[in-house]
């Protein structure tokens, strides 16, 4: 065994040599960046906020890196940091080049570092189109309307304007077309007009209390007795996969509570999701306002599903949560909708009771588009880089596994070019609520550091 003397020095050189070591793979990282960099490989950092599981996020993120330094010769450092702030200061800083991240955190990044938005993020709504008529009507399909007037909205996309123009050339030639605003409308028109037979609306699958999701429904909230009065004789047989750069907010009710119409809420309890929710509070907040609605007891639920769950268990008469028409995610969880209620019927083991919830929680009204979340680079990032970075992130979404990678990332099936005056509607609405991008994020921070705290504490009882 060494003497003490001995000892010391033995400890001395073993110290002298880990750090060596250390320094060597420091100077060997440093060279493997730089040689990335010198060979023409430019070297990126991107970050995700941490909105879902991170270790999915991490990996997924990899993949897309992965992908780009093969495709593209761009070496990205994915990463996942565990704040907003952080993800908004890094930017400031230079220590990210591009990040994934909610409206409210790109409008900081841009008010404070010059943060510049170049894609946002594009979902999926699966819609069809229906013929729609007086309940008393012979029609059972879309046959028997020639020489009669259809009213079409203005609204509807092209590719389902095609489809119903083809099915009614075809089996009633020669019917004539009205001009309508929108769905409602069209609905409204037919009701209203003994010489309008029918309206088109465009439709997307909706609880049968719904007061969304066709010309039908909607017109069902102004006008009670609507959807007694109509039926619905033809739907396109494949839906239309139209693309979509924002959600909404949206009020919930039990159908059996008696709340039909905003004002019905006025003195009676009700759940925002928290306060720091676009689509659960700051929205809605705005929808009630408008509406002349004053509230009586509030909540905060703490989350999306916990409004769904306060409104089925009658805690409250009402609520507020994301709404989003049925798209991707139904096919990934086989639901019926993609908005708040889905987070509870996943759970639900068969078809019939995912129906008869549907039955139970209805959509009142929804609010004006929140936009989908935004891809911004910091100021100054070389356009060249982005633009090679750009075409390989659109290469890999178009590949199988990196479709499925990117819906991991971000919830989407794609993206689109944007800039800074994209947001300018969702500042105008945060204005109109009182409410500071800033507060929102450091509210978001405190929620971030109160579960982080929380999961702490769970693994320290353990």
């Amino acid at each position: 065994m060494p003497e003490p003397e001995e000892k010391r020095e033995w400890l001395a050189r073993a110290g002298f040599t880990i750090a060596g070591v250390l320094f060597l793979f420091f100077v060997i990282g440093l060279r493997v960046r730089q040689g990335a960099e010198t060979s023409g490989e430019p070297v990126i950092r991107m970050l995700f906020v941490p909105s879902v599981e991170q270790g999915t996020l991490a990996r997924r993120g990899n993949e897309l890196a992965d992908f780009v330094r093969t495709d593209a010769g761009i070496v990205i450092k994915s990463a996942v940091p565990t704040s907003y702030a952080a993800v908004v200061q890094a930017l400031g800083t230079g220590q990210a080049d591009i990040a994934w991240m909610p409206a409210f955190a790109y409008v900081v990044a841009n008010a404070r570092f010059g943060s510049e938005a170049r894609l946002q993020v594009v979902r999926q709504a699966e819609r069809h189109a229906i013929l729609v008529t007086r309940k008393q009507d012979p029609a059972e399909s879309a046959k028997g309307f020639s020489g009669q007037t259809i009213a079409i909205p203005k609204t509807l996309s092209a590719e389902l304007r095609k489809r119903v123009l083809e099915v009614l050339n075809a089996e009633s030639p020669g019917f004539r077309e009205l001009s309508a605003d929108s769905d409602k409308d069209a609905v409204r028109l037919m009701l209203d007009s003994e010489s309008v037979r029918g309206a088109i609306s465009s439709h997307v699958f909706a609880g049968p209390f719904d007061l969304v999701g066709n010309g039908r429904n909607e017109l069902e909230y102004d006008r009670p007795g609507t959807l007694e009065k109509t039926k619905i004789v033809f739907k396109t047989a494949e839906p239309s996969y139209e693309l979509v750069t924002a959600y909404f907010g949206a009020v919930y009710a039990r159908a059996d509570s008696g709340v039909r119409r905003l004002e019905d809420l006025n003195g009676r309890p009700f759940a925002f999701s928290d306060a720091t929710s676009t689509s659960g509070y700051i929205f809605p907040l705005n929808l009630l306002n408008r509406s002349g609605v004053k509230l009586g007891q509030v909540l905060f639920a703490g989350g999306h599903p916990n409004v769904i769950q306060a409104v089925q268990d009658g805690k409250v008469a009402g609520g507020s949560a994301f709404y989003s028409p049925p798209g991707k995610v139904n096919e990934v969880e086989k639901s019926f909708v993609a908005d708040a209620r889905h987070l509870l019927m996943k759970r639900l083991p068969d078809e019939q009771s995912k129906l008869k919830f549907l039955e139970e929680i209805r959509v009142i009204a929804l609010t004006d588009p929140v936009p989908n979340d935004f891809c911004a680079v910091r100021r100054g990032f070389s356009k060249a880089v982005w633009d090679r970075f750009e075409k390989s992130l659109f290469r890999f979404i178009e590949t199988p596994e990196g479709q499925r990678a990117y819906l991991d990332l971000v919830a989407a099936v794609t993206a689109r070019r944007c800039d800074d005056s994209s947001l300018d509607g969702f500042r105008e609405a945060l204005k109109t609520a009182g409410i500071s991008a800033t507060a929102l994020m450091e509210a978001e921070e405190e929620k971030l550091r109160k579960k982080r705290e929380a999961q702490k504490k769970g693994a320290g009882t353990k």
